[in-house]
This record gives structure tokens, C-alpha cells and sequence, in this order.
């Protein structure tokens, strides 16, 4: 008898678990994902500048884990040289510019970048990147899946769809099928942006930390990016705003976030100002109304939806939230 085939949408952790599950039960699995490579908000970004060459984590800054499927995954990207321990100083600053350390726990990055842990995770597994998924027609155990580029893949039996609510809403009000229940729950869903940027200061500067949580201003977060495990080259590093500040700003140039969020650094914290910066904007950073399950089914139990908005902030939710809809689907 044949393998079931299964595809995947999206190959971040929600996508790399599902897939992991299906293929664990024996489908055959096939990602797709509308990037250039794997991560979504784990991807890593290089750049050249004046300083040299560097690369930035400019999504998800660093994991923790407390279940034992995610706990896995890490120490196997550990094994691999794909991840380590980050044991910079981790700091909360208040308005007042009061500073205290973080609660003391385990951050795991990847090394080089956090990518390098999703790249760990889909060891072995047929991904196809540059493939942007637009709908899908057929039935219970046949589906279609139609691409940006008008080419077609399919069928297959399973299909996990793991994007972000927005876009999950039109490729199903696209798609054959009856997905009423699945779209409500993503349009009851609610996001908050973050725009990122990433600079190399002019001169290398020690502000006291290495990752700061911050209070009041525009920046909610700050990380040196070579003080990390893996991370060579000039002095570096990542600012986060906070998600007030980047939803007033949300349709700003990139040129005045990465100007406002930089001379906040320089002012509040003495960073130097940069010879090299650019902003990034995360549309869809972190959930803060989630269904509150780990994933959604069609009423055909072949079609389903998972990734961290369904469960919360955490990429450690992405996964299990992934892991859930492959064992799911696989039944």
C-alpha cells in the first residue's frame, strides 16, 4: 500500500514539529514555505558594513524550554553544534533607569543564529523554499495545493497550515472547503507588531548588560549581538520596540524607526550612534488573545491549523502547538 503524502505550510517551528510528527507516523511530507529559508521569526539576517560583516537574530531573541519534546529538540540542536547556552548579563530597567537582573533560567540560543535550530529541526525533510501557497481545492484526502506562480502540488491526504492568522484568513476564504470555524478562531486572534532594528555602533560601548527588558520609551528590548555563543565580527546589536509604540509607527519608512530607536539607545544608555543600522518590521510578532488550543481541524479531520497564536507568546507553544496538529492529522 502507498504512503500517505502530507504537506506542511510553513517550515518555522510550528511546521518543522507537524512535519516531524507526520513523518514519525509514517506519511511522507513535503514543506512549503514562502521565504528564502527556514525560521519565520527565528531567521537570521547578514549584512555587510563599514565595521565588517555581521548577522543579526532579529526576531525571537532567545528560548527556554520546560516540556520535554521542546527540551529534546534543543539538546539535539546542541549536539549538532546548532545551539548553546546564552549566558550574557540579563537586565530589567525601569522608567527611572533602575536596573536588576533577570530571573536566573536557561536561555538557549542558535549558533550561529537562531535559525540554525529550526535548520536542526527539518534534518532530512523534503522543504521547498520560494514556494508561496495561495489556496487550496480538492476534497478529504485529495488535496491541492495552487501556488503564487500558478503551479500545483498534490494531492495529499494531510495538510498542516501553519502561518499566521492574517494570512491563514485569506488562504482559506480562497480555498474549496468548510473552514468557518477555523477562520473565526483566527480572526478572534490578535497580534501585536514589533519593529526590530539591527546597528553596528561606531565604536564598541559596555551599557552595563548584554539583553535589557525595558520600561517606558519606545524600546522594550535590547541585546548585544556578540555576546552571544557563536557570534563573531564588530560590536553589534538588536533593538525591539515596545508593541505600542511599533503599532503608532506601524506604517513608518524604515529609515526613521531605525533613526528613533537608535538615538533613544544613544540617549537613554550611551550607545554609540551607528555607522550601519536597518529596521525590520515583525507585522505579526506576539499574540496576545489566543484560542487558548493547540490547533484546529476541518470538519474532515484531513486540513488543520497550528503555530504559537494559538496557544501564546513562546516559541516553545509553536512547537508543541505543531507537534499536536501532526499527531492530530496523522490518526
Amino acid at each position: 500500500m502507498a504512503r500517505q503524502r502530507a504537506a506542511v505550510i510553513g517550515a518555522g517551528l510550528a511546521g518543522a514539529a507537524a512535519a516531524r510528527a507526520l513523518s514519525a507516523r509514517g506519511l511522507d511530507v513535503v514543506l512549503f514555505d514562502k521565504g528564502r529559508g527556514p525560521g519565520g521569526r527565528m531567521s537570521t539576517r547578514r549584512a555587510s558594513t563599514p565595521l565588517g560583516d555581521v548577522s543579526f537574530d532579529h526576531g525571537a531573541q532567545f528560548l527556554t524550554a520546560t516540556g520535554e519534546s521542546f527540551s529534546t529538540l534543543l539538546t539535539e540542536a546542541q549536539t549538532a553544534g546548532a545551539a548553546d547556552l546564552w549566558t550574557g548579563r540579563t537586565v530589567s530597567i525601569d522608567r527611572g533607569g533602575n536596573a536588576e537582573s533577570l530571573r536566573d533560567k536557561t536561555r538557549w540560543v542558535g549558533v550561529p543564529g537562531m535559525n540554525a535550530i529550526v535548520k536542526t529541526a527539518l534534518t532530512g525533510m523534503d522543504v521547498r523554499f520560494g514556494s508561496r501557497a495561495v489556496r487550496v481545492s480538492g476534497e478529504d484526502g485529495a488535496w491541492i495545493i495552487h501556488f503564487e506562480d500558478g503551479k500545483t502540488e498534490g494531492p495529499f491526504q494531510k495538510l498542516a497550515l501553519t502561518i499566521p492568522p492574517e494570512q491563514l484568513i485569506e488562504f482559506l476564504a480562497r480555498s474549496d472547503g468548510e473552514f468557518s470555524a477555523m477562520i473565526a478562531e483566527a480572526l478572534a486572534a490578535k497580534l501585536s507588531p514589533c519593529w526590530a532594528v539591527m546597528t553596528v555602533p561606531e565604536t564598541a560601548a559596555d551599557p552595563g548588560f548584554d539583553g535589557a527588558k525595558l520600561l517606558g520609551g519606545a524600546l522594550r528590548w535590547m541585546a548585544r549581538m556578540t555576546s552571544r555563543p557563536g557570534q563573531t565580527g564588530p560590536e553589534s546589536w538588536v533593538l525591539h520596540a515596545s508593541p505600542d509604540w511599533s503599532e503608532a509607527f506601524l506604517e513608518s519608512d524604515p529609515e526613521t524607526v531605525a533613526r528613533a530607536l537608535t538615538e533613544e539607545a544613544f540617549i537613554r544608555f550611551g550607545l554609540p550612534l551607528p555607522v550601519w543600522s536597518q529596521a525590520h518590521r515583525w507585522r505579526y510578532a506576539l499574540v496576545t488573545e489566543a484560542p487558548g488550543t493547540p490547533f484546529a481541524l476541518d470538519p474532515t479531520g484531513t486540513l488543520g491549523c497550528a503555530g504559537d497564536w494559538r496557544l501564546g507568546p513562546r516559541a516553545e507553544l509553536a512547537w508543541e502547538s505543531g507537534d499536536a496538529l501532526g499527531d492530530a492529522l496523522a490518526d
